[in-house]
């Protein structure tokens, strides 16, 4: 009797967002706001442009200036003046504007002067930054998109209209505009562009576009290096089969979570998401530690299908060590902890370990053994019906067990899997194994 080689254990590619980084759950962010333009009691001293960055605290009050850039320097106490007396709203963090709550922030304050020493009329970049103040996110967009078909090297430009977008929930349109601006993203901004990246990460991991997902988070993380979006960032190196990039990363999530205060659940996810990262590139012990850490962070953490990753490692390491015993039992385990077709290609190993088990050994013994590589097609075929492998599986069996006219059923039943699958090597194999039994070889 013929019998193939085990099929290649499968880990599960699966992936839980803590609340900080998902896409529905991610906390918006609000930048500080002009509320009111102060007088200068120090004269202008001619024509000129400064811009001030003035640091306010979780009230809006001032707490520091500093002059960013100047084009006349004569008037750089003009404008501190008028930075220092004006009237803001803090910046603010929240899961939507109404609930959000103050904190320290920074508000780049554009100041342009004419010769005569009065404050120029607002530009359309000026106009639209009093329009997002306003919460007029629409307006503010409209009077960026037409300035920027004319200055479309206009950085600053380029990240209003990505806040604009952003707060508009067209996240794809925000992150366009946002890689315009680059560099030129201003402080005050970084945070709103890491969430839009981050929420345009999610949705082409639910589009299943892992590489753009994987280009997103890295960009979210390079503006916002912050545990969430490391966690985030190797949840889309899990998707793209980066596994040794993605320990390395949700090891910066899980090293940075106490410190910013993560929930006992959300450290929990990190966790868990670690495990899988640690089971996929085969690292069992790493990966039972990290359950069993999320499990006293939360109790209620689901760790199954990280264990079923865990078992599959484990069982192809016993199974490449000749241990086929204890190869089926880890695989059988990994199938109670997976579903699908990974459970199906779970138990279907543990089928292969038992018959190949089974073939070195005597009749008495091997008639239980054989039984026990049923009961494992059987629960295959019970996680995924018509699996080729599975069926497979159980015409071999049936061979062994001298039921001649099951087996053919079962490979034949197999042989059209296989073919509905588009798998030739496999459909090759059981035709091999059907012409045996068929002519009772």
């Amino acid at each position: 009797m013929q019998f193939i080689r085990p099929l290649a254990a499968l880990t599960a590619i699966t992936f839980a967002a803590c609340g900080a980084a998902s896409a529905q759950e991610y906390q918006y962010y609000f930048p500080p706001k002009l509320v009111k333009r102060a007088a200068s009691s120090v004269p202008v001293q001619g024509k000129g442009k400064v811009v001030v960055q003035v640091q306010l605290d979780a009230s809006g009050k001032v707490i520091g200036t500093r002059i960013i850039s100047s084009t006349n320097k004569a008037d750089d106490a003009a404008a501190l003046d008028i930075a220092k007396n004006s009237t803001y709203s803090p910046a603010r963090r929240g899961p939507s504007a109404g609930k959000a709550k103050g904190e320290r922030g920074f508000y780049d304050f554009t100041l342009a002067f004419t010769a005569g020493g009065a404050v120029q009329k607002s530009s359309p970049v000026d106009q639209a930054i009093g329009e997002i103040n306003k919460n007029q996110f629409t307006a503010a967009r409209d009077l960026l998109t037409p300035y920027l078909q004319q200055n479309p090297a206009d950085g600053k430009a380029q990240a209003l209209l990505g806040i604009a977008q952003y707060y508009l929930k067209d996240y794809g349109a925000a992150t366009a505009a946002f890689d315009q601006a680059g560099a030129a993203i201003p402080s005050t901004y970084k945070k709103v562009a890491a969430d839009a990246y981050a929420h345009d990460t999610q949705a082409k991991l639910a589009k299943g576009d892992t590489q753009g997902a994987l280009v997103a988070a890295r960009k979210a993380v390079a503006l916002s290096p912050n545990p969430a979006l490391y966690n985030l960032l190797g949840g889309a190196e899990i998707a793209a089969g980066e596994d040794k990039a993605a320990v390395a990363d949700i090891s910066k999530a899980r090293d940075g979570a106490a410190s910013a205060n993560l929930s006992a659940g959300d450290r929990a996810t990190i966790d868990v998401n670690l495990a899988r990262a640690y089971a996929n590139v085969g690292d069992a012990e790493n990966a039972q530690k990290y359950i069993a850490e999320a499990k006293q962070l939360d109790p209620k953490a689901d760790t199954q299908g990280v264990l079923g990753a865990v078992y599959l490692a484990q069982a192809k390491a016993k199974a490449d060590a000749k241990d086929y015993a204890a190869a089926a039992k880890l695989y059988e385990q990994a199938g109670d902890g997976l579903s699908g077709k990974n459970a199906a290609r779970a138990y279907t190993n543990a089928a292969f370990q038992y018959l190949t088990l089974a073939h070195g050994q005597d009749p008495k013994t091997a008639g239980v053994t054989y039984q026990s590589a049923m009961a494992a097609a059987s629960k295959a075929l019970q996680a995924q019906p018509k699996f080729a492998a599975a069926l497979y599986a159980q015409g071999a069996v049936y061979a062994n067990q001298g039921k001649r006219e099951d087996a053919i059923s079962s490979l034949k039943q197999a042989d059209a899997a296989a073919a509905a699958e588009g798998d030739t090597s496999l459909a090759a194999a059981i035709e091999k194994t059907l012409k045996q039994v068929e002519g009772g070889s």
